[in-house]
């Protein structure tokens, strides 16, 4: 770790901000999920680790939006084929693997009067359509599904489709403060749509993407406004220490009966923004000897497959062992197993895939690999209509 600059002037572009890894963000990912797999496997014990949720849709916007604009200012376009291409190699694989995998556990294990929800939701996540599919209809607690958990993906690949587009069509204004005046003017809009929509229709509110945009847009706004947030190591402080207990204090006293998203959203995702802040120039900070402990980081690499996995788990394992999968040995069980499959699947799935030449020197083959995969996972979902 280097240590820590605390000028005030333009960060390089060489800082780890801004083109290497950072650990205090890994460290995020890592609460981030901890928080909802805790508040999925027990509710009781935190009612508020939905959001979760909402710390990922920041860490997008500001990793997305800081590759996206350093390949603008360097060569002065995107290769759009090949930003999707990327995309495609780092989130299908995993993600259909679990799908497939749901299909299969579905047809052993579940009644069969729930097979045709599970696979029109299979259909719908291979698809980033999930989001939609559930704001569609009032949610029936009762069916809900082994793949409800996708509605997020959804949401995330649908912003990711847009936002090179938007970033390119915004780079043409000249001036540095109308880009930033035009998506902070758009993120304005979305969180007003979703502080209406929160209070006058709150199941769409929850997972339609327009309420959502705000969110990925305030991880935007700190790469746009990266010269004016080099804050020195007593701020920086300051800041990732507000940030995360904002993050905390949420995901313990915020419950189902809030609402959600709404401004209540702006608690998390203000949080998640203030931590990555924080770290712009890379100090080492009061949290950094936890942070990038090998453990955190870990669970922070492993963080998107723990996600998928480990709902499916929480959904299935209690068909497989009616009467006492609610007990703690048990529980405690579907963590361990969800964290195995999750490394199990990084280490042999994601990352192969991610970076095999033959996919990595060639988006049409990406793509044609996509058509088929997708194809192949709505096909084995379909059999659960058509039996």
């Amino acid at each position: 770790m280097s240590s820590p600059d605390t000028t005030l002037s333009r960060p390089s572009r060489t800082t780890a901000a801004a083109t290497g890894f950072r650990p205090d963000i890994q460290a995020l990912r890592a609460l981030a999920v901890s928080l909802v797999v805790l508040t999925h496997v027990w509710p009781t014990l935190l009612s508020g680790g939905f959001v979760g949720v909402d710390v990922f849709f920041v860490i997008s916007g500001y990793l997305i939006s800081s590759r996206l604009v350093r390949e603008i200012e360097t060569t002065g376009r995107i290769r759009i084929a090949h930003f999707y291409a990327r995309r495609v190699r780092r989130l299908l694989p995993a993600a259909c693997l679990v799908l497939l995998c749901v299909v299969v556990a579905v047809r052993v294990l579940a009644p069969r009067e729930s097979w045709a929800d599970n696979a029109h939701q299979v259909m719908a996540s291979a698809l980033y359509a999930q989001n939609w599919l559930l704001g569609a209809h009032p949610i029936d607690v009762t069916k809900v599904t082994a793949v409800a958990s996708y509605w997020s993906l959804s949401v995330e690949e649908q912003f990711y489709l847009c936002w090179p587009l938007l970033l390119l069509l915004l780079f043409k204004l000249r001036a540095p403060w109308a880009r930033l005046a035009s998506v902070a003017g758009l993120g304005v809009v979305s969180l007003l749509y979703c502080v209406h929509l929160t209070a006058t229709d709150p199941v769409p509110a929850y997972f339609i993407t327009p309420v959502r945009v705000w969110e990925f847009v305030l991880g935007a706004l700190i790469v746009l406004a990266e010269s004016r947030l080099a804050l020195r190591t007593t701020a920086a402080n300051a800041a990732s220490l507000l940030g995360f207990a904002a993050i905390l204090g949420s995901a313990f006293l915020f419950t189902g009966r809030t609402p959600f998203p709404g401004s209540a959203a702006l608690v998390p995702a203000l949080g998640a923004a203030l931590v990555i802040a924080a770290g712009l120039r890379s100090p080492r900070q009061w949290h950094t000897v936890l942070t990038s402990s090998k453990p955190v980081q870990v669970l922070g690499g492993i963080s998107y497959s723990l996600y998928l996995w480990h709902w499916p788990l929480l959904m299935l394992v209690p068909l497989a062992m009616p009467g006492s999968a609610q007990t703690l040995p048990v529980h405690l069980g579907i963590v361990a197993a969800a964290l195995l499959l999750s490394y199990a699947s990084k280490r042999l799935v994601e990352d192969p895939l991610r970076t095999w030449a033959p996919l990595a020197d060639s988006p049409r083959l990406t793509f044609a690999a996509m058509v088929v995969v997708v194809a192949a996972v709505c096909l084995a979902a379909g059999t659960l209509l058509w039996s």
